[in-house]
C-alpha cells in the first residue's frame, strides 16, 4: 500500500508542481549541450527528471513521517 501512495504521490506532484522554478534552476545551474531541437528536448527532459526526482524526495518524506506516526 506504500508503494502505490509513494507512487500517486509521484505522478501528482509531477503533473501539478509548476515549472517556472524548475525552468530557472535548469538554466542556472545545469548546462545543457546541444544545437536547436535537440537542445530543446534535452532541457525538457532535465526539468522532467529535476521534477520527478523533487517529488520522489517529497514521497519519501511524507511516506517516512507518515510510517513513524
Amino acid at each position: 500500500m506504500r508503494v502505490f501512495i509513494f507512487f500517486l504521490f509521484i505522478i501528482v506532484g509531477t503533473l501539478f508542481l509548476p515549472d517556472t522554478f524548475i525552468y530557472t534552476f535548469v538554466k542556472h545551474f545545469i548546462p545543457v549541450s546541444g544545437g536547436g531541437e535537440y537542445a530543446m528536448d534535452n532541457f525538457e527532459l532535465t526539468v522532467l527528471l529535476v521534477k520527478a526526482l523533487m517529488c520522489a524526495v517529497g514521497a519519501g518524506v511524507a511516506i517516512t513521517f507518515l510510517r513513524t506516526r
